[in-house]
């Protein structure tokens, strides 16, 4: 059987014999064959999303269990260290530690 090209290009320039008598017949059957391939990669292809889909939420799920477990700084604990000092690098504590030496000698 030619493929659908091949068909719809002798339809067009069917030559001096003129088209097939069954030229539409095999239009027609060639066209439900490549319906019928493309239907069945498109089926493939959204039974491949669905279950890609279904693996992604658990892995939201699963990340979502773990952040739950990580154990916050609660107010309530006393445990308000987060290791940040504002970001300047300048620590309130080390304030002073130079004023002796800059100190007016007079």
């Amino acid at each position: 059987m030619a493929d659908f090209q091949e068909l719809l290009n002798s339809l067009i320039n069917p030559g001096e014999d003129g088209p097939s008598p069954t030229i539409y017949d095999d239009l027609s059957a060639a066209y439900t064959a490549d319906t019928s391939t493309r239907d069945a990669k498109i089926q493939v292809s959204e039974e491949t999303v669905a279950q890609l889909q279904a693996e992604l939420l658990a892995a939201k799920a699963a990340n979502w269990d773990l952040l739950q477990q990580i154990p916050t700084n609660d107010p309530g604990t006393g445990d308000t260290d987060n290791g940040d000092d504002g970001g300047d690098g300048d620590s309130d504590d080390n304030i002073g530690d130079d004023d002796d030496f800059f100190e007016d000698k007079d």
